[in-house]
């Protein structure tokens, strides 16, 4: 079946452009004529119009891995490579501000009112919508989601009240929600603790700004509320904010997020990663912000800062690096794969790292640092920035608290041994486990 679609971007009353799938699922994305602006780096402007694969990569992005994309693969029969066919139905709404509808039928998005776009929740409806998160990993079944959303924890997407009280959008309205609640399963509620103590020493110590979290509680349910930066409230009216993320950014498929599993000429790398900086509103500063952020990033046990974990946000027409985002502890936990998404030149975990990859790194993402002097200007600020990562360690202490301080310590002193760098490491008597994670010695 053929699927005509326009894709908007929200407050614009005229499609940016129209995406076609074909019978046999092939894609093409063509820009309008009076088209203002690109929706992504990797789909320019003056080449008006897009084939198959470029167009795949981008949209493709837009789907969210949920029950949502089953449930409607599974009613209309739709198969998962159909992407066309899947945002004729889901393209309402994508992430961001951008909207996929059936050709004709106007925006999908729209700014929202505060005073009358939203459904007011009771404690006791957000009680319920927690404890059904946590315990069955799914909404309740009286409850519509706003925003089906991906992810290992459970999530329900949120607007917050000027009273400090939560709402979800009016059914079909189209507009935005402010924040993400995000709710662990039962017996996992220390990663609440853990991602809130990470991205609070990122916003101390970190020179850009940083998504704010924090925890919420209600009737014994543990939950970690993420205010969303893409979106802003003035005079009691939410907007989004158009921003893509680095798969996007750089026309790769969501399997390629892990540079790992990258293709010759098509990976999440230093290389293309300095290539997105090289283009966006101040690239000096974005490459030197980037730098920082994979610094704080390995510093903080999140070796998981995939291309999907990075984005660039439109506030006018050239894009700016989005705010930090999404720091996990991820060398905590035993089960999963502790190699680098993206990898420091060609050192993929934090026991391989030498100074002569870190500069390979360095150089790849756009920075200078040619000859002695230069290195040793970025040694200097690394060495700095690690000293003051550093001096937050003593403020975790207790329990899976102080865990997560040893575990930090011991990235650092990893990182500035291999950097030949003096950081004052606070002691720790956390071990390494075998194949990782971190065990107390008392334990």
């Amino acid at each position: 079946m053929t699927h005509e679609i326009d894709v908007f971007l929200e407050g614009e009353d005229r499609p940016a452009g129209q995406l076609t799938g074909d019978e046999q699922g092939a894609l093409s994305f063509r820009y309008t004529a009076d088209a203002g602006r690109p929706i992504s780096l990797a789909l320019p402007l003056e080449r008006e119009s897009f084939k198959d694969s470029a167009a795949r990569a981008f949209f493709d992005n837009l789907l969210q891995e949920n029950a949502s994309l089953d449930a409607v693969m599974a009613k209309h029969n739709i198969d998962r490579s159909d992407i066309a066919g899947l945002l004729y139905h889901l393209g309402r709404d994508c992430p961001g501000a951008i909207s996929c509808v059936p050709a004709g039928e106007g925006p999908g998005k729209k700014p929202g009112h505060l005073d009358k776009d939203y459904d007011a929740l009771s404690e006791d409806d957000l009680a319920g919508i927690m404890r059904s998160l946590r315990d069955d990993r799914r909404l309740p079944a009286d409850t519509r989601d706003p925003s089906p959303l991906a992810g290992v924890q459970g999530k329900i997407a949120l607007t917050m009240l000027p009273d400090g009280t939560f709402a979800i959008p009016r059914h079909g309205s189209g507009v935005p929600t402010t924040h993400i609640l995000k709710i662990p399963r039962r017996g996992e509620e220390a990663l609440v603790d853990q991602e809130h103590r990470l991205m609070s020493i990122a916003a101390r110590v970190y020179d850009d700004d940083v998504a704010h979290v924090e925890p919420l509680e209600i009737d014994n349910i543990r939950g970690l509320l993420v205010t969303r930066f893409d979106r802003s409230v003035e005079n009691g009216v939410v907007s989004r904010i158009h921003q893509e993320d680095f798969c996007q950014a750089l026309g790769l498929p969501k399997n390629l997020k892990y540079e790992r599993d990258g293709e010759a000429g098509r990976a999440f790398n230093g290389r293309a990663v300095g290539e997105i900086l090289g283009r966006t509103r101040l690239p000096a500063r974005a490459r030197q912000f980037f730098l920082q952020m994979t610094i704080l990033n390995l510093a903080l046990g999140n070796t998981d800062n995939h291309a999907k974990n990075h984005a660039l946000i439109y506030r006018g027409n050239a894009p700016e690096l989005a705010p930090l985002y999404d720091v996990v502890p991820v060398l905590l936990d035993p089960n999963v794969d502790h190699r680098f998404s993206l990898h420091i030149g060609t050192t993929d975990t934090t026991d391989t790292l030498t100074r002569d990859t870190f500069f390979d790194f360095v150089r790849a993402i756009g920075l200078k640092a040619r000859g002695k002097s230069g290195e040793d200007e970025v040694l200097k600020t690394t060495g700095e920035f690690l000293n003051r990562i550093a001096m937050q360690i003593n403020d975790l202490q207790g329990g899976q608290t102080k865990l997560l301080g040893d575990m930090v310590a011991h990235q650092i002193e990893h990182i500035s041994e291999a950097l030949d760098l003096h950081v004052d490491v606070p002691d720790r008597d956390a071990f390494l486990l075998k194949g990782g994670g971190f065990r107390l010695q008392s334990e």
